[in-house]
């Protein structure tokens, strides 16, 4: 999807549940404040608000929330998948005015990258066969790879970070693009924590990104609805951890019984 403020476009990014929206930190450095009304662009037309609920600084990665999200009737997120060399990859995504999507081959995965924030992340290699000087405003679009499911959806691989530049002209960018692995960024993000859910452990809050904590509680049961939703744990599962959650942060945060909820 696209992500602007105010009309103003910002960069890509992609849903990663109903609930979030995954992109690259530094689409995101233009906005006017870290609590600003996002508008997020669906490829259907539709247009959502969103704001920024947490960020990575160190590996450039941040998650939009999306208001409202239960009454959008949102499309599920496709599967992930890790990243695996030599197989070919496409990008679905295509910044204003552009018509041009990317594709290519996935040459070297999984790899360890020291992003221009200087926090290391696992990510992989690819190289496009567009011949584009400057991919920038592909960042924090998916990378998908061939079909692997019945259905014919294509997993999600990684999202788009940097372009690497010309080793004959380092002012010059190259076709060598870097990817963030999928399932590493969400690894990052408390919010989907699900083996530590299925075991029964507590969900950390999550982080404010420089700002004051922002409702924690609503956080983790926005969460724990959307796993729900997504069938990633079952109706028992969610019903003991809002009881854990609602107990963790007690009565006095709910305003309510934690047992009757």
């Amino acid at each position: 999807m696209r992500i602007r403020e105010g009309g103003t476009p910002l960069g890509a990014g992609f849903l990663v549940t109903r609930v979030y929206v995954l992109t690259a930190m530094h689409c995101l450095r233009s906005m006017s404040s870290e609590d600003a009304s996002l508008e997020l662009e669906l490829p259907d037309g539709r247009i959502l608000k969103g704001r920024l609920c947490d960020s990575v600084q160190e590996v450039d990665l941040a998650l939009i929330s999306v208001e409202g999200a239960r009454v959008h009737q949102l499309p599920p997120a496709p599967p992930t998948d890790w990243p695996r060399p030599q197989v070919r990859w496409r990008g679905s995504y295509c910044p204003p005015g552009e018509h041009m999507q990317l594709s290519g081959i996935v040459t070297h995965a999984p790899i360890t990258y020291r992003s221009a924030e200087q926090g290391e992340f696992m990510g992989l290699q690819l190289t496009a066969e567009q011949n584009v000087d400057d991919f920038s405003g592909y960042s924090g679009s998916p990378v998908d790879t061939d079909p692997r499911k019945a259905n014919g959806q294509r997993p999600v691989v990684g999202i788009l970070m940097e372009q690497l530049t010309s080793r004959e002209n380092p002012a010059q960018g190259s076709n060598v693009l870097i990817a963030a692995s999928i399932r590493h960024a969400l690894d990052l993000f408390p919010h989907f924590g699900v083996d530590h859910l299925r075991q029964g452990g507590h969900i950390p809050p999550p982080r404010t990104a420089g700002r004051n904590m922002r409702r924690g509680t609503e956080d983790v049961l926005t969460s724990l609805r959307q796993w729900e939703e997504a069938g990633l744990i079952t109706a028992d599962e969610a019903q003991e951890q809002r009881r854990r959650t609602l107990r963790q942060f007690g009565n006095t945060a709910l305003g309510g019984d934690p047992d009757e909820c």
